[in-house]
């Protein structure tokens, strides 16, 4: 009696996973930072054009355009110059990952507090959309509920079995 065998071996292209996984990672941190701006913009009234602004550059890393279009001076070049945003998409370390951040005086000020009742001193004006914005809270809703519906690529389309020589 005779008995043969084959033995398969998987293998894993590793190299191939990676860029694959890699695309698929910044695809879903450019859409969880769309999904964030735009949840975040519907809490920002649009006046001098300064707070919206101050989401520019976190916008302009997903090749998104925001919309402003001030209803009296135009202030957006102080919110752009006020803030500072980006998207982190690195391959090596597995980190994606996106920041914001600002220092506009009066946006700080109506994201916690209704200005109109308790305003800052060094600040002016009555608001359109009374505060607090909260729009920290809101974008992070918005972000966990787009985050809670991204997987990674399922690994069986990169393995392939290898025979082995016996």
């Amino acid at each position: 009696m005779k008995f043969a065998a084959q033995f398969s071996v998987p293998r894993i292209d590793v190299a191939a996973y990676q860029s694959a996984l890699h695309s698929h990672m910044s695809d879903m941190i450019a859409q969880a930072v769309l999904s964030w701006l735009e949840a975040v913009l519907a809490e920002i009234p649009v006046w001098s054009g300064a707070s919206r602004a101050t989401f520019k550059k976190l916008a302009d890393s997903i090749s998104y355009s925001i919309p402003i279009a001030p209803t009296v001076m135009d202030r957006t070049g102080r919110g752009e110059a006020s803030s500072d945003g980006g998207v982190v998409a690195n391959k090596e370390t597995g980190e994606y990952s996106f920041t914001y951040s600002t220092t506009l005086p009066w946006l700080i000020w109506n994201e916690y507090h209704n200005a109109n009742v308790e305003p800052d001193p060094t600040l002016f004006g009555r608001l359109i959309k009374e505060g607090p914005y909260n729009f920290q809270v809101v974008g992070a809703r918005a972000f966990l509920a787009f985050a809670d519906k991204v997987d990674l690529l399922p690994v069986a389309p990169y393995v392939k079995a290898e025979r082995l020589k016996t």
